[in-house]
């Protein structure tokens, strides 16, 4: 008789158990490496000011962060490739921290920059994978996954600035980045021990072309510079700006010619044509990442610089956007309707462009309720994006096709983030520029509206006690400093106006070519 005994098979976890677990682990993930897009808005000055540079010297760190998530992305896909997608977001969320604790031990712009590079990496690599490893937990439960991802990755970035201002507040901003370090690490011990094993038994093939990568961080460096400091005076030469505007015009040709080589231009479009459903996905994503990166920012700078808001109060009017918000993208997820997906893309886009031209109307007298709903409309109607995006990319792409998609939708969504909210905020500024001439060419010729309007400043001042001499001189400044704020007010509503035309003209045609044009579904995910 045999004494070897068979095996009990092994009893696994219930399908439940690991939905939930999966779901606890990927919230750490979600309240850190994905808030740092909105992370400063109100905080921003007192960080460029604590390490004694000006805004223009900030776009060193802008750049750095933005070229290494790109490099970051491309990393992420080849450690996927090698070692399996938890192994490579385990090493993301260790980057991720590593940069946050570089960042906060900052002491001046460089220093800042290079910590940006190590927390730019990190980030890439998280949120390349993070999104289709939290789906392949849930399995056919996957509307699940989708739900819970758009409502903590997206609806709970308009109250990250609260957090931070209380942060600032309570400690400094160095702990800002501080506090990111023990919830990555808490992310990094529930993945591990949450998600699956998916380390591949033979490494996959997976050829990336960095020389392309290195051009399209190029061709976004050149264009940073080129629309972000193209007004800094003493900040470069003529020569150095037009080798810069040369540059951002050849290399996207030189991109263009190593992409496509070795295939016909015949082949390319036809690719592209199959593609054409994850493409106008990532584009609904850029748009709402641009609705959330400018227009808070915006409303933040309108708070804080111009109205003189203490940063809580306007963490907490900018946070009134995300209950509506979160609460669009729940019911979209659970009355999901594939036939409804191109009417709510329509409604999200063209309702957040309405809302960013109604909050143009603020003024230096505009109440804090009044901000506050405007902000809560425009975020429910933003709500509204991430079903679209997220179920339509699930069920158009191609495992085959992921590189190169990957690569397209990287064209599609970083260019638009780096360059509109820089438009926007040169836009503002060319606005102040305007008004401010416009106002002081006013007071130098005198008008009788003028000269009442500083007469009666004047008596005013008389009338409490100030000498002629001391009043004409107190009028002065006042209708200076009116001049300046009614300025940058003014300044701050062509910008929102700039973004709402924007938005909206690029929303309107992306609703039409999903509308018209769908990609063909490769899966279904909901009836």
């Amino acid at each position: 008789m045999s004494t070897a005994t068979a095996q009990a098979p092994s009893k696994q976890m219930p399908e439940h158990i690991q939905h939930l677990l999966a779901g606890i682990a990927v919230l750490p993930v979600l309240a850190s490496v994905y808030q740092t897009l909105v992370l400063t808005d109100v905080t921003s000055d007192v960080i460029r000011k604590g390490i004694e540079g000006d805004s223009y010297q900030m776009l060193w760190t802008t750049i750095a962060w933005g070229v290494s998530t790109i490099y970051g992305v491309f990393c992420g896909l080849a450690g996927m490739a090698r070692y399996g997608a938890r192994s490579a977001l385990t090493v993301g969320l260790a980057l991720f921290a590593l940069g946050n604790l570089l960042c906060g031990a900052a002491t001046d712009v460089v220093t800042l920059s290079g910590a940006k590079l190590v927390e730019g990496i990190g980030k890439g690599m998280v949120i390349v994978l993070c999104r289709s490893t939290l789906y392949k937990q849930f399995d056919r439960a996957v509307l699940v996954a989708i739900g819970l991802y758009g409502v903590i990755a997206y609806a709970t970035r308009p109250t990250t600035p609260l957090f931070t201002a209380y942060v600032n507040d309570a400690l400094s901003w160095k702990w800002i980045f501080w506090v990111n370090v023990p919830i990555a690490f808490i992310g990094l011990i529930l993945v591990r021990a949450c998600f699956r094993p998916d380390r591949p038994a033979k490494p996959l093939p997976l050829r990336i072309d960095w020389l392309a990568v290195t051009l399209l961080a190029g061709w976004i460096t050149s264009l940073a510079f080129a629309f972000g400091w193209y007004r800094r005076w003493g900040g470069w030469t003529s020569d150095e700006f037009a080798a810069v505007a040369i540059a951002s015009l050849v290399l996207p040709v030189l991109l263009v010619i190593r992409v496509w080589g070795g295939f016909t231009p015949d082949e390319h479009l036809r690719r592209v044509f199959k593609l054409r459903g994850y493409l106008m996905a990532m584009s609904a994503r850029m748009l709402l990442l641009v609705n959330l990166l400018a227009g808070l920012t915006l409303i933040a700078a309108y708070m804080v610089s111009l109205r003189d808001y203490p940063r809580e109060v306007a963490g907490e009017v900018l946070a009134c956007a995300t209950g509506p918000m979160a609460a669009c993208t729940l019911l979209t997820t659970v009355f999901h309707r594939r036939a409804l997906r191109p009417l709510w893309l329509l409604i999200g886009v063209l309702g957040s462009s309405a809302c960013l031209w109604w909050m143009s109307s603020i003024d230096n007298f505009t109440s804090k309720e009044e901000l506050s709903l405007m902000l809560a409309v425009w975020g429910g109607f933003i709500g509204l994006l991430p079903p679209v995006f997220l179920t339509d990319e699930m069920e158009v792409l191609d495992p085959r096709d992921a590189l190169y998609a990957g690569g397209l939708g990287i064209v599609c969504l970083v260019i638009p983030i780096i360059l509109v909210p820089m438009i926007t905020e040169t836009t503002v500024s060319e606005w102040i520029d305007r008004a401010i001439d416009a106002q002081r060419q006013n007071l130098r010729e005198e008008r009788p509206s003028v000269r009442d309007a500083a007469a009666r400043v004047a008596d005013d001042y008389w009338q409490r006690g100030s000498t002629p001499a001391e009043a004409q001189q107190y009028a002065g400044v006042a209708l200076g400093a009116y001049v300046k704020l009614e300025s940058v007010a003014h300044g701050i509503r062509s910008g929102l106006r700039f973004l709402s035309l924007t938005t909206g003209i690029l929303g309107l045609i992306l609703g039409l070519l999903r509308w018209l044009a769908p990609g063909r579904p490769l899966r279904t995910i909901t009836q």
